[in-house]
């Protein structure tokens, strides 16, 4: 193009339908703040000739109303009276930093340019300076021209006349981050809508929860992965119930329709996977008799007997046919919390034959890995775990298998014990299996079987160590199952939200920021050769950029970010509404500043600095240390005097006015004896448990043997052993140093193992052997040995809309026909409707579940009704029977008949009547406090003339029809023209007003 035409007519600031808009002179500067500094932004300054409204080019409601094109090109975010460059925003949006830290760091950075400026104009005095002296062998004569030799200071950093530095404020940044989000919510919230997935992954967690409160307590965040461990949906919800899903799952059944997408067929939870169920408590020392952890045949036929499907919200609203699968990590971590603890020399073994029972590894793909570590000189060739996970197939085997492995485990350790004779297990560990064997069982854990596979994603192959050569190629295998992925997820959501208590606004914009970034970054991990995405996340930007881009050159930039038309109206975050709950309420102005508070972006004030005393006192006992000192050069005029010697200083005579920095310790004060994390203040150096010395370690050691067997006793041993080193802080020839808590529990860690090695558990010939046998069974020997899989597709990422292409043209033939087959359709379906009316429901007795019909049960139980006056009585003999058995009644089919002539007919009969009598009360209540009667629209009362209802029912001289004086419309409508009180009609008719309402009457009944 040879120039950019403008064709575009300014608007005006009042939406003039012609306007005319001018230049009206020279406009204002704008303090721009940038990362790497400020600059300025000049604006002139319009008008419109046609309504003559003038106004400045930087008003945001005017910016607001240009074309992009001209937007797009402003380096800046505008407000009323401030304004702050895009890059700041950037900044902040891609390191997730909190407004606070964003805010320290411009004004460090700005800081530091003042302080180097400063720097330079001195260093340039003093070159003069040095001029004028003679040090460059010849003297200026430019100190004789001057009246002044001293030089001008260069003035404080808010200084209006002189450097003129600004303050950024956290609240600022904040406002303007919220303004951010708001100009990319509606691209976010699509590109969220655009996700699909076949696999899903669903947790709660309260991490990121804990950050925004309401009065109504702590809420939840639920979120949903599909299997590119993409997020489809994020909700906060205030009750972890499956009524409070609902409507997500609702938006996202409807948007598989809406996109013609299948429906995911798996889903993994951490709970309520299957239907409820109870299983027995365990008794006082059952859990040491191997009888009570046995499974058998009656067990396994009671947990896999019955509907074992639960009705969760992804069944009910979403999918019918999901299968929903348990998440081993949750189920693994249901047992190791019933351990006693995790520095027992024993957990780290249960916890390894308990993984190695769960999950069968390919022995083909471990072979093929112990290979590549031959291959790569990796000796011994013993593959570590990160390895096995990503490089070989796994499979949790089916449920007849996988309860022989766990029982095996659990067989080998229920009576383990460390060399203290403290056991492994606690006691409440057997009801822990009893619950979790039941999962097993119904096949919770177990992985689904696909067209003979296991579902996996094939991320293909690596280089083992970076060595080259075919023998290091190993394949990446990820697997679809469960939700070890959502907890990293968590984790990241929580570094999103910055703060610890944070304002529900900036909780949602930094969350669905955080959730768009995520998503984006799991696309950019897939490396799809066929997929281009930009090197830098801007929804709004690239939304913009694909629409343009289409429009000129008939293709999408970017089709992987293309926004969809279709919007399924979900809602994420807080907007997320549970039914029967109050909506979360989000101001998105409450944050901006106010015009009476301190500016955001304004001058700081001048701070004078303390006056520098003549002479420094030379005891180091009284006199002030600075914070940071420099050695004075002395002119070179000027001697040096020899050292004073400190005892015989004089006093140091310190002015009243003069204030100095407190001085620093010179001793090891007691909070460079803390423990825990290490802060400014506290000791820098701290002591790893191998390199305690003695005296150290056995102050240790003593009070972990003080406080054995007792709740957090980490945290005990941390405050007993902070308190003996404040304690011996100002002994110089003390040992005992300063640690954490997590050094004290890995020196703890490293007890268990030097005990392990000792147990009994491993020195024992029987125990070493049976130990290697299981280990053997659940790995080599194990009854699986191979793993095949399905791959599964990549998941499917904003989908262009369905193309409704027809099968045929339409001719007037095909038009014909099908009008001819709807003709036969409703045919065939009107004489299917006229004969065939509603079946009567029968109503099922509650005792013994057979219908209430006396023809349609199956003998079991005897039914019938018996009518006495106004009291209707249902029989049924198995309810009576268990009822008065312990009473005497023996038969459970007797009749009617016989049971009428005994004592118990005249009690039930009786507890009837009190029954039918309290009905009836209960209706007669309700009936007296209903109103039935009309109500005023304007005060709500009773429209019925009466002592409760201040309405008159009357009419005025003159006027044709009924009308009513309501006292508290008509005081509203005349209490601007002087009415000062409601009145009675005998008052509102001595009144003046009494005319005026005639009056307006008239005028509203002629109409």
């Amino acid at each position: 193009m040879g120039r950019l035409r403008n064709n575009d007519t300014l608007p005006c600031i009042d939406g003039c339908v012609r306007p005319q808009v001018v230049s009206a002179g020279i406009g204002r500067p704008r303090v721009i703040v940038g990362v790497t500094g400020q600059y300025y932004l000049l604006s002139s300054r319009l008008c419109c000739k046609v309504c003559r409204k003038r106004w400045y080019a930087d008003n945001p409601l005017w910016l607001e109303n240009l074309p992009k094109r001209y937007t797009n090109l402003l380096p800046a975010i505008l407000t009323y009276k401030k304004a702050i460059c895009k890059s700041v925003m950037d900044e902040l949006r891609r390191t997730g930093n909190s407004p606070t830290d964003m805010a320290n760091q411009i004004m460090e950075m700005m800081h530091l340019k003042y302080e180097r400026a400063n720097l330079a104009y001195l260093l340039s005095c003093q070159n003069i300076m040095d001029g004028e002296a003679g040090k460059y062998d010849q003297r200026t004569i430019t100190q004789f021209l001057r009246q002044e030799t001293k030089p001008a200071p260069f003035g404080e950093y808010g200084d209006s006349d002189g450097w003129n530095g600004i303050s950024v404020s956290a609240h600022y940044l904040t406002d303007c981050l919220l303004h951010e989000y708001q100009h990319q919510e509606v691209a976010i919230k699509t590109l969220l809508q655009g996700n699909f997935g076949q696999a899903f992954r669903s947790d709660h967690t309260r991490k990121v929860a804990r950050k925004v409160t309401f009065s109504s307590g702590t809420m939840s965040s639920y979120a949903i992965m599909n299997e590119n461990w993409m997020i489809l949906s994020w909700v906060m919800v205030q009750s972890e119930t499956e009524k409070s899903l609902k409507p997500m799952y609702e938006g996202l059944a409807n948007r598989y329709s809406s996109a013609g997408i299948e429906k995911a067929q798996y889903q993994w939870v951490d709970r309520d996977c299957c239907a409820a169920f109870k299983v027995a408590e365990s008794c006082t020392g059952e859990h040491l008799n191997w009888d009570a952890w046995r499974t058998t045949d009656a067990i396994v036929a009671e947990a896999t007997s019955g509907n074992l499907l639960n009705t969760c919200a992804s069944r009910c609203h979403y999918n019918t046919n999901i299968t929903i699968k348990l998440d081993l990590f949750h189920c693994m971590r249901r047992f190791l919390r019933e351990c006693v603890s995790e520095h027992h020399p024993l957990y780290s073994s249960f916890a390894q034959f308990l993984s190695a029972a769960f999950s069968v590894v390919d022995q083909e793909d471990l072979q093929k890995l112990k290979d590549a570590y031959t291959f790569c000189g990796i000796q011994p060739a013993n593959p570590t775990k990160k390895h096995i996970r990503g490089h070989c197939r796994t499979k949790i085997p089916q449920p007849e298998e996988l309860v022989q492995r766990v029982e095996g485990v659990f067989q080998h350790f229920y009576l383990a014990k460390d060399p203290n004779d403290v056991p492994l297990f606690k006691p409440s560990m057997l009801k822990a299996w009893r619950i979790q064997r039941v999962h097993i069982l119904r096949g919770c854990l177990s992985d689904p079987q696909v067209e003979g596979g296991i579902l996996y994603r094939h991320g293909g192959t690596v280089q083992l160590n970076h060595v080259q050569g075919e023998g290091a190629k190993v394949p990446v295998w990820i697997p679809i199952r469960g939700t070890s992925q959502q907890e990293g997820y968590h984790f990241h959501q929580a570094q999103w939200v910055t703060g610890t208590r944070i304002s529900s606004e900036l909780f949602q914009a930094q969350g669905m920021t955080g959730v768009a970034r995520w998503n984006y970054q799991r696309l950019v991990d897939l490396k799809q050769p066929d997929v281009r995405l930009p090197a830098v996340f801007d929804p709004a930007l690239i939304a913009d950029l694909n629409a343009v881009s289409e429009r000129v050159f008939g293709e999408e930039k970017y089709p992987a970010f293309r926004l969809s038309s279709r919007d399924t109206g979900e809602k994420f975050g807080l907007e997320y509404v549970e039914p029967d709950c109050r909506p979360v309420p989000l101001d998105w102005d409450k944050h901006r500043s106010k015009t009476d508070s301190t500016d955001a972006l304004s001058p700081p004030p001048q701070i004078s600095p303390p006056p520098v005393p003549s002479e420094l006192p030379q005891s180091s006992s009284t006199a002030p240390t600075k914070l940071f000192q420099f050695p004075v050069c002395p002119p070179a005029d000027v001697a040096v005097k020899p050292d004073v010697d400190p005892s015989s200083a004089p006093d140091p005579q310190t002015e009243p006015e003069t204030t100095y920095p407190p001085p620093l310790p010179q001793l090891s004060s007691p909070t460079a004896a803390r423990t825990g994390p290490v802060k400014t203040g506290g000791r820098v150096f701290v002591l790893d448990h191998k390199r305690w010395p003695a005296p150290m370690k056995k102050a240790i050691d003593d009070l972990l043997n003080k406080h054995r067997g007792q709740k957090d006793m980490l945290k005990h041993v941390d405050q007993d052993y902070a308190a003996l080193v404040h304690n011996s802080c100002n002994d110089p020839n003390s040992m005992l140093h300063p640690t954490t808590k997590l050094h004290i529990s890995q020196y703890l860690k490293h007890l268990a193992k030097l005990m392990n090695t000792s147990s009994s558990l491993n020195t024992s010939p029987e125990k070493l052997q049976d130990r290697q046998q299981l280990w053997h069974s659940l790995t080599v020997g194990s009854e699986t040995t191979s793993v095949p899989v399905v791959t599964m597709p990549v998941a499917t990422v904003n989908p262009p809309p369905p193309a409704q292409t027809l099968a045929t043209p339409l001719t007037q033939d095909s038009i014909e026909k099908i009008v001819k087959n709807i003709m036969e359709r409703q045919q065939q379906q009107q004489p299917q409707q006229q004969p065939g009316k509603k079946k009567p429901q029968t109503k099922t007795c509650l005792s013994c579940g057979q219908p209430k019909s006396r023809y349609e049960n199956d003998g079991s139980s005897i039914h019938f009704f018996f009518q006495q006056g106004p009291v209707r009585y249902f029989y049924c003999s198995n309810k009576v029977f268990k009822t008065y058995g312990a009473e005497g009644l023996t038969n459970p089919k007797m009749p009617f008949k016989d049971f009428a002539g005994t004592e118990f007919f005249q009690r039930e009969l009786d507890a009837t009547k009190k029954n039918v009598e309290e009905r009836g009360q209960q209706k007669r209540k309700r009936a007296e406090s209903q109103h039935t009667g009309r109500k005023c629209r304007f005060c709500k009362m009773e429209l019925k003339q009466g002592p409760n209802s201040p309405h008159i029912h009357t009419g005025f001289p003159g006027v044709v029809g009924k009308y009513i004086y309501c006292p508290a419309k008509v005081f509203s409508i005349y209490k601007d023209q002087g009415m000062g009180k409601e009145m009675t009609w005998k008052e509102f008719q001595e009144s003046q007003f009494y005319e005026m309402e005639r009056q307006r009457w008239e005028v509203e009944k002629g109409k």
